[in-house]
């Protein structure tokens, strides 16, 4: 019996052994998706929505995934993004830079996995690149734009992009207005661009520049110049690859100069200027439209610039003029149509929005510039 008894207590003691020890058990990766990794820096990564957040991004992999801005650097690591978000909020600051959000201006996403974070914590820069991506932060304003992550981005096809040029880079899928598949930045050299493969892509280059002096993004679209094949004369620049394993590489080195290329934006720009008493908005249809850095309603005093992008011909090449339908301007209350007419392609059309009430707001006339935006001035090609 005595030693029926001792056996109890020590099996006792034994099971509260094992339960104390399951108990202090740490988590594993994973079980938590809102739960952040710490780094050896003491930053954390969150997969939280963040409100208010420094950009929205939309992740249309499978990937968790985990973004820096501009760098994989500790100090530059923003916060983490679920497979398949849409309108995720990224943090303004981590825990070792509260200023990692504090300025106005354009930078690279960089995009890794979190399985590719978690083996590379003490040194991210050798984490393979997951995807890199343009985006904007606007410190003046709501961040309204989101920036996407392709479904195609990550993949075992490889395209070594070579950039020597002067121009930030994104690269689009079957047109200048396709869907963006990667982004390179200018003098960047042996930049990976991961795509998934076994497929065919053809890839048009769009250059990227914000502009502080206007708080504008403007975008190059460069085309085939006129001295070459009379087939391509006035298209935009397109790249084919029939990708498989074997990595394959693109050189922008022909885009280096200008004379090389012609240039376009692709679109026809509105400046709305609010000398009315109230805020308004211009939309397409029910859609507000949105500045290329991100404004949606316009405040009374304020002037904003929209890019509309021109639909291209059959043949691929961009229309001197196109007729524009089915925008206005107001408020919820009160929408006024503009003047349905054709627009040429780069030009700024001003339109002056008055009234002192959201019921008596008015529309001046349409008011044409004397000739095309100066897209080499936007971009210092001269």
């Amino acid at each position: 019996m005595k030693r029926m008894l001792k056996f109890s207590a020590l099996a006792l003691i034994v099971g509260l052994v094992l339960f104390s020890l399951a108990g202090c058990k740490d988590d594993e990766p994973g079980d938590d998706p809102d739960k952040g990794k710490e780094a050896d820096t003491g930053s954390t990564v969150s997969f939280n929505n963040f409100s208010p957040p420094s950009i929205y991004v939309e992740n249309k992999s499978r990937e968790r995934l985990v973004a820096f801005k501009g760098s994989l650097n500790p100090s530059y690591l923003i916060s983490g993004i679920p497979p398949n978000a849409t309108n995720h909020g990224l943090a303004k600051t981590n825990s070792v830079n509260s200023s990692l959000f504090s300025t106005t201006g354009d930078f690279a996403l960089i995009l890794i996995t979190e399985a590719e974070y978690n083996k590379n914590k003490n040194n991210p820069a050798a984490a393979t690149v997951f995807a890199e991506i343009y985006a904007f932060y606007n410190n003046e304003a709501t961040n309204n734009n989101v920036f996407s992550i392709s479904s195609k981005a990550g993949g075992a096809g490889r395209i070594i992009l070579q950039n020597p040029t002067p121009w930030n880079i994104e690269i689009h899928k079957d047109g200048p207005t396709g869907e963006v598949l990667g982004y390179v930045a200018s003098q960047m050299l042996n930049t990976t661009l991961r795509l998934t493969a076994n497929e065919d892509y053809n890839l048009f280059p769009v250059f990227k520049r914000y502009n502080p002096s206007d708080k504008e993004i403007y975008e190059i679209v460069p085309r085939y110049p006129d001295g070459g094949h009379e087939l391509l004369v006035g298209k935009p620049f397109m790249q084919p690859f029939s990708l498989g394993e074997t990595p394959q590489t693109w050189n922008f080195n022909e885009l280096a100069s200008k004379q090389n290329f012609s240039i376009s934006s692709g679109g026809i720009y509105f400046r709305i200027e609010n000398n009315a008493g109230v805020p308004v908005k211009f939309a397409r249809g029910t859609e507000v439209m949105k500045t290329s850095t991100g404004r949606d309603g316009i405040q009374q005093t304020y002037t904003n610039l929209y890019s509309i992008k021109v639909t291209r011909n059959p043949d691929g090449t961009y229309p001197e003029k196109q007729t524009i339908t089915g925008y206005s301007i107001g408020t919820d209350q009160l929408m006024l149509p503009i003047t349905e007419r054709e627009y040429k392609t780069d030009y700024i059309y001003t339109i002056r929005v008055t009234g002192s009430t959201a019921a008596t707001i008015n529309l001046g006339q349409v008011q044409e510039s004397d000739k095309p935006m100066d897209l080499e001035a936007k971009f210092n090609m001269k």
